[in-house]
């Protein structure tokens, strides 16, 4: 896969760079497949073509990596052998000879730097053996066995619109992809500490048993001057002086391209708290890095992150009115995920945030509601919804922090106490004139009870007289 930026890409890049600050995402072409994300937020902040089918090209080697990663050994050192042989005259490599040996590690370097097809084939083939469970197996079973890894892979992570027939992204009509799959495995690759540090990487060296290679990074954006690169590569690409795609907030990324597929790439920024991920699929070559730059550069200087909702603030309350006496009236409530809206900077005072009720549960609005029913600790009593003016932005699951009865008859002599203590007055006060009016009507009168006293031991009755004396 030939990578030729040209004179023609440099040209136009001098003398039709646009400022930085303009306002607002580039205007990405027509027939482009395109989708940016702002990662510390999940925005998508625009998409365009995100379901249709495009071809990958090298981008693929995303998905190689991260196979590669999950099956193999860092450090294991693997041969590379005839199968690279098969690869065009014209193919992408990164200048591996048969017999030479490289560590897995090396290897992913020779893959992600120079998009090295030679890199993507030896790895297939020596991943497939351990995938398949079988060393002795042919370098064509191997091959076959990663490739079907690579699309089970793609397949549990959710990429419903990608099919996979090799490693490295030549073209086939079978071999496509979409830019929404192409986001979910940038934000996986990009997410894994192996990959990130070597696309990351603006040169890597290394001596093997054969030569010694010297791999730079076809990712454009990380020069500030094309110096930086190896004479080589700048002959061989036209390259040289100052580099007018240079973006001082890139971060990782991995180029594509064939013929069918046109420029692709998959690219990172990070600056001002803003974390951005592009996918731009089917690019001319003369405004392709120009449109991750500018779309980098908007992201990180002209965005703003708000923070509606933290999963750890648990001082949300509501007032609730018809509550059980034993449980008070406040109810607390939490969003188990950030709740992050990334806005132009211009229009961050027309975002708003509010509480929607799940009037199953809760009635009312943020500062006073009805319970309609028993609320549970951890149960989902709404969301917590962000609206630009009007239009709805996004929103996150709002849940109970506490257990919370809706109030019944029980309550009400307990919350009124001092009503309940007069009516048992009353009540009592009824009672005992109806008591007298019916003692009356029934000419009833109290009997006064005499008491009789008991006779002494003797038998006799007592006396106050004192005893007559004997004579």
């Amino acid at each position: 896969m030939k990578r030729k930026i040209g004179l023609l890409l440099i040209l136009s890049l001098v003398f039709c760079t646009s400022g930085v600050l303009a306002a607002g995402l580039p205007a990405y072409g027509a027939d482009e497949g395109v989708i940016i994300y702002e990662v510390n937020s999940g925005d998508t902040l625009f998409a365009q073509k995100q379901n249709e089918k495009f071809y990958p090209a090298s981008t693929t080697k995303l998905m190689t990596a991260l196979v590669a990663i999950e099956h193999g050994d860092l450090n294991e050192n693997f041969t590379v052998g005839d199968e690279i042989e098969s690869l065009e005259e014209d193919s992408s490599t990164a200048g591996l000879e048969a017999e030479e040996v490289l560590s897995l590690n090396e290897l992913l370097y020779a893959l992600l730097l120079p998009s090295g097809n030679d890199a993507a084939e030896t790895i297939a083939v020596n991943i497939g053996k351990k995938i398949a469970g079988d060393s002795s197996i042919s370098a064509d079973k191997a091959y076959e066995a990663f490739v079907g890894a690579m699309n089970k892979k793609a397949k549990e992570m959710g990429m419903t619109g990608t099919n996979f027939t090799n490693p490295h992204g030549l073209h086939s009509s079978n071999h496509y992809t979409t830019p929404a799959d192409m986001l979910i495995l940038a934000k996986t690759a990009f997410a894994d500490t192996t990959i990130k540090a070597i696309t990351r990487a603006k040169v890597h060296e290394v001596q093997t048993n054969k030569t010694k290679h010297k791999w730079n990074n076809s990712n454009l954006l990380l020069y500030s001057n094309f110096n930086e690169l190896s004479e080589e590569y700048r002959v061989a690409n036209n390259l040289s002086g100052t580099n007018p795609v240079f973006n001082g907030y890139a971060t990782s990324g991995k180029t594509g391209f064939t013929e069918e597929a046109n420029k692709c790439l998959v690219f990172e920024g990070e600056g001002n708290d803003k974390n951005v991920i592009g996918i731009i699929l089917n690019a001319d070559e003369t405004v392709l890095f120009k449109e991750a730059s500018d779309t980098i550069n908007t992201v990180v200087k002209e965005y703003e992150l708000l923070e509606w909702s933290d999963p750890e603030d648990e001082d949300r309350v509501v007032q609730v009115v018809n509550y059980h006496v034993f449980d008070g009236n406040k109810l607390k409530y939490k969003t188990n995920d950030p709740l992050i809206t990334a806005v132009p900077q211009a229009n961050q005072d027309s975002y708003t945030s509010k509480v929607k009720w799940d009037e199953t549960k809760v009635k009312g609005d943020e500062t006073l509601t009805n319970l309609e029913t028993d609320v549970k600790q951890g149960e989902q009593i709404g969301e917590l919804q962000v609206y630009n003016g009007e239009t709805f932005v996004e929103a996150t699951p709002v849940y109970a922090v506490n257990d919370m009865k809706a109030r019944n008859w029980t309550d009400y002599p307990i919350l009124y106490w001092y009503v309940t203590i007069i009516v048992i007055l009353m009540l009592l006060a009824i009672m005992r004139i109806m008591f007298v009016q019916f003692m009356r009507k029934n000419n009833i009168r109290y009997k006064k009870i005499k008491i009789k006293k008991k006779p002494n031991a003797s038998g006799s009755r007592s006396s106050s007289q004192p005893p007559k004396r004997r004579r």
